[in-house]
């Protein structure tokens, strides 16, 4: 899923939360701490944007973006953190939803999500979130609930339905 999807998905969930800010950050992390540094890297190198050629891309970019997408790296961290806070943080919760958000809407053929790094370089044939059909759909159901949510917080819906 592209990062924008992740972060209004973490918007529609958290929105009532007090975590809401941090997990805005958390969302979009695993694809910051990845692609975004390969953003950088391409500025730097004054490299053209588009779509890139996967063999030209740096290793060190699939190693990243195996750490950040890894639910056996999630685990620990969240091992480590209820070690060190002795409860379960509820703002980590995003970085999970990010990466079960990715194993089906990324395809083998391109970036598929090593949601089992590093045991496994396995990958879900998933669905391309670029395709029309998936980014209508999604876009759709993410304003449709933004909607609904900004009415029934507003005491429209409500009224409507009674």
């Amino acid at each position: 899923m592209d990062t924008l999807a992740h972060l209004l998905w973490t918007l529609i969930f958290f929105y009532k939360t007090k975590y809401l800010p941090l997990g805005l950050i958390i969302a979009v992390m695993p694809d910051i701490l990845s692609w975004g540094m390969y953003v950088v890297y391409r500025i730097f190198k004054h490299l053209p944007f588009g779509k890139p050629n996967l063999s030209s891309i740096p290793k060190w970019v699939f190693t990243l973006y195996g750490i950040t997408h890894s639910i056996f790296v999630f685990a620990l961290v969240g091992v480590i953190v209820f070690i060190i806070w002795k409860e379960w943080v509820i703002v980590l919760l995003p970085w999970l939803i990010h990466i079960l958000m990715d194993i089906p809407t990324h395809t083998r053929e391109f970036l598929g999500t090593p949601f089992l790094w590093p045991f496994s370089e396995w990958v879900f044939p998933g669905t391309s979130w670029g395709s029309l059909w998936f980014m209508s759909i999604n876009y759709s159901l993410i304003l449709l609930l933004i909607l609904l949510t900004i009415l029934r917080k507003k005491n429209i819906i409500l009224s409507f339905f009674q």
